[in-house]
């Protein structure tokens, strides 16, 4: 047995044919536009956790823009707080956005005219705490805010010296710049932590413990996957959390082309053609359609013609960037299989959905904000599915360039199977549709815990449950009044979930010899095992109708 100093919880294998989470803490990593925030430096929204409790916050305190593409995080505020259906927080985030870092160069704006009073600039990539007017004094000549309501930098004259000639000036920020390395992030031999190791700052910063995962935009590029699932797992070296994950609509690709008389190809049926991008072999030098090259796509096939005298007009072979279309079940569930998206821990969502006014939402931000709306309706005890819950959304989305008109609940089911969730129409309403992890296919053995998120949900829940419970208790002596205390305290909240519904059955709580060596307790280990059933949930109903000729005994009396 490894050191251990501490309480600590363990999933183990299922037996089948072994204080309460204060509250469900969904962390979301991502993008904000905090450059819109006067005085963001200061004020520690950078690669540190956040709690953010309603719309008026999310503006406040990190900014808002409608341009999820660039701002990932803004999708989720909008899911949370100015939801139709209902509105479920608080939620946790880490921006990874760093003005300082994620700049562009800087933007000059000539013959501004301030005769009205104002000037206002359309523009969320502002920095603000950059934004100047030449030769003259911030806070004494003008003064420089952000309407989020109306997505423009306000710059006001204070004492009517400002003419109709002014430059302003200001730096934007680069969202572009944010990689996958910038949200898996690391933590450093000097104490700085960024990305979704933030995680393990959770307990410390809000006394919270993370059982929920996610980061829309990202989670469907494999490396940030495989990053969050790993850091579920033993978070400060006790947490267990569960990831909420997407599989892409749109998948990124990049092939090597031979040039041959000035001509190289790639095939790929699902190429998206306005999304390609050549590049030299090196990578140094980015083409110019057109300019550098010219394109045609037929029957499959992306044709690149150097363009004589352009940039590229040399080169052996070239790097086409491109995204292909992942628009069909076939698609989705090879794409799931193929990148290894299959942890028990997590569930896998696709496609998108959209609401109505036109806005797209990754499933995995639809299923998080279900799963905490739906916690909460039961005292934070994740002992329900977030399937089958009335959703902001009118329809399915696959990609402007996705011919799919959308999947009923049959066919959603062919995804179930595979370990999918997604969303279908039933009953007058888009829901959530998917109970299972992403570990599940149907039809195979496999361990019975990672049949329904709500399995591995429920024993996390129970195992940070004790390891809180019992953790002011360590290195306290190890009387028999306490091992039976403890046994008395995790049998009455056994009792609690059973009456709750939570679990079935009889639950309990053993204090095994054969699982407590005299040579553990000598070194201060002890084992506590707790075995129990959560209850399973209705995933399907059949009513098995029969017609009978029994009814004709009627018309004789």
């Amino acid at each position: 047995m490894p050191y251990k100093h501490g309480a600590y919880g363990e999933i183990v294998k299922s037996k089948a044919i072994a204080a309460a989470q204060a509250d469900t803490v969904l962390l979301y990593v991502g993008v904000a536009p905090i450059n819109l925030i006067a005085g963001y430096k200061d004020s520690g929204l950078v690669n540190k956790p956040i709690r953010l409790r309603n719309f008026n916050e999310v503006q406040k305190i990190v900014g808002y823009s409608d341009h999820w593409d660039k701002f990932s995080l803004c999708e989720a505020f909008v899911e949370h707080f100015n939801n139709t259906v209902q509105n479920a927080g608080p939620i946790y985030i880490v921006n990874v956005l760093d003005p300082d870092v994620h700049r562009g160069t800087q933007v000059s704006l000539s013959n501004q005219d301030f005769s009205s009073g104002y000037v206002y600039i359309d523009t969320d990539e502002a920095i603000l705490d950059t934004v100047r007017v030449a030769g003259k004094v911030l806070d004494s000549d003008y003064s420089v805010s952000y309407d989020m309501s109306a997505g423009q930098v306000v710059i006001k004259d204070l004492n009517g010296t400002l003419g109709t000639t002014e430059t302003v000036t200001y730096y934007p920020v680069d969202p572009s710049q944010i990689t996958d390395a910038t949200i898996i992030g690391s933590a450093n031999a000097d104490g700085t932590v960024t990305g979704i190791q933030c995680i393990k700052m959770m307990y410390s910063d809000f006394n919270a413990v993370t059982n929920l995962l996610a980061a829309p935009g990202y989670s469907e590029h494999p490396a940030v996957y495989q990053a969050m699932v790993a850091a579920v797992q033993k978070i400060n070296g006790h947490w267990d959390g569960y990831v909420v994950a997407d599989i892409p609509i749109e998948d990124v690709k990049s092939k090597e082309a031979t040039v041959t008389s000035y001509v190289a190809s790639v095939t790929d049926s699902d190429l998206i053609l306005d999304s390609v991008e050549v590049y030299s072999a090196d990578g140094s030098k980015k083409g110019v359609k057109t300019t550098d090259y010219t394109l045609d796509f037929t029957a499959g096939v992306l044709t690149v013609t150097l363009v004589s005298g352009g940039a590229l007009y040399s080169e052996a072979k070239v790097i086409v960037n491109y995204k292909a279309k992942v628009d069909t079940k076939a698609k989705a569930i090879a794409w799931k299989a193929a990148n290894g998206y299959t942890s028990e821990r997590s569930d896998v969502c696709w496609p998108h959905v959209i609401d109505g006014n036109g806005k797209t939402y990754h499933l995995s931000t639809v299923f998080a904000a279900m799963m905490l709306a739906t916690d909460l309706s039961h005292e934070s005890i994740p002992m329900e599915s977030p399937s089958n819950k009335i959703i902001m959304a009118t329809g399915q989305f696959f990609g402007s360039a996705s011919k799919n008109p959308g999947y009923d609940q049959v066919e959603s089911n062919d995804l179930n199977e595979k370990g999918i969730c997604t969303a279908c129409f039933w009953d007058g309403s888009w829901r959530t549709w998917g109970p299972h992890t992403s570990a599940y296919q149907y039809g195979i053995t496999m361990d019975p815990r990672g049949i329904f998120d709500v399995n591995m949900r429920m024993l996390m829940f129970v195992t940070n449950g004790f390891q809180r419970r019992h953790g002011i208790e360590i290195d306290t002596p190890m009387t028999i009044a306490l091992k039976d205390s403890i046994i008395n305290k995790e049998q009455e909240e056994l009792d609690r979930l059973a009456g709750l519904g939570a679990i079935i059955g009889t639950p309990s709580v053993k204090f095994l010899e054969s699982a407590n060596s005299v040579n553990d307790m000598m070194q201060g280990d002890f084992v506590f095992d707790i075995d129990f059933t959560n209850t399973p949930p209705f995933k399907s109903g059949t009513a098995r109708v029969c017609y009978t000729d029994d009814g004709f005994k009627a018309y004789f009396g």
